[in-house]
């Protein structure tokens, strides 16, 4: 069954916009000053529910920023309701480099006897399982580190899904949390366009899930995410049907795409 990854969209919304990043650290810059939190203030709130600076969100931009608040004196928590190390870790740069490792020992293999070595012609078979369940364990790793540097940092953490349940409150489950200041760090989430089969398409992070390599391949946008999967995808023998190049994601295009595809 082929396999359509849309990545045109896909992470660039999902990184920590940098104007967010700069506006947590002039906010823990504030913190520094007057971090500690006014009698009135520490009478009228749950002392374990209530924080100086409260981070939405558990990714790089996120964990920064409250590391930085901690070490300026701040009671800070974090919300998080997925892996901590957002997409960086989980769904991007780290997992999208052990493919491209893989892709680059493959290639390798197959140079190794224009470089003098014998026997080359059977090489080792390629196995997508090992590489994702070694891929795997290496990100629940990172995701250890993380928690671990947040806890030494002092930084509580909260697992689950926040909601705003007022302009200084956070509700997570049953429980609702208060903060002088809160960051919403949560980065995006991929659009998949409303066009005729779309239910058979994967964004990127659905790349990271694919328990079995597919046998064919058709990879929908020219962006460097695109251009970098399309390339472990041919590495590892599993050639893209096509790599299309659009600027805007419409059915129109995407029909005209596959009509040239099949021409060729």
């Amino acid at each position: 069954m082929t396999k359509f990854i849309v990545t045109a969209m896909a992470l660039l919304s999902a990184a920590c916009p940098a104007g967010a990043f700069a506006s947590a650290l002039r906010s823990a810059s504030r913190l520094r000053a007057g971090g500690a939190r006014s009698m009135a203030t520490a009478l009228s709130m749950d002392s374990d529910t209530h924080f100086d600076y409260l981070v939405i969100g558990g990714g790089s931009g996120g964990i920064a920023s409250a590391r930085r608040a901690a070490m300026y004196g701040a009671k800070v928590g974090v919300v998080e309701r997925q892996a901590l190390g957002g997409t960086c870790v989980n769904v991007g740069c780290v997992p999208k480099k052990v493919m491209f490792n893989a892709a680059m020992v493959n290639e390798m293999i197959h140079a190794a006897k224009e470089y003098g070595f014998d026997n080359c012609d059977d090489g080792p078979k390629f196995n997508w399982a090992t590489i994702k369940d070694m891929r795997d364990f290496y990100v629940k790793r990172l995701n250890g580190i993380y928690s671990r540097n947040l806890e030494n940092s002092g930084v509580t953490l909260i697992e689950g899904l926040a909601s705003f349940d007022g302009s200084n409150s956070v509700k997570v489950g049953d429980t609702t949390y208060t903060a002088d200041h809160i960051n919403i760090a949560v980065g995006g989430k991929t659009v998949m366009p409303a066009i005729p089969g779309i239910e058979h398409c994967i964004d990127s992070d659905g790349f990271f899930l694919l328990e079995e390599q597919p046998k064919k391949v058709a990879v929908i946008g020219a962006g460097y995410i695109a251009v970098e999967l399309a390339g472990i995808f041919q590495e590892l023998a599993a050639p893209p049907a096509s790599l299309c190049a659009v600027t805007r994601l419409s059915a129109a295009s995407i029909r005209s795409s596959a009509r040239t595809s099949t021409r060729r």
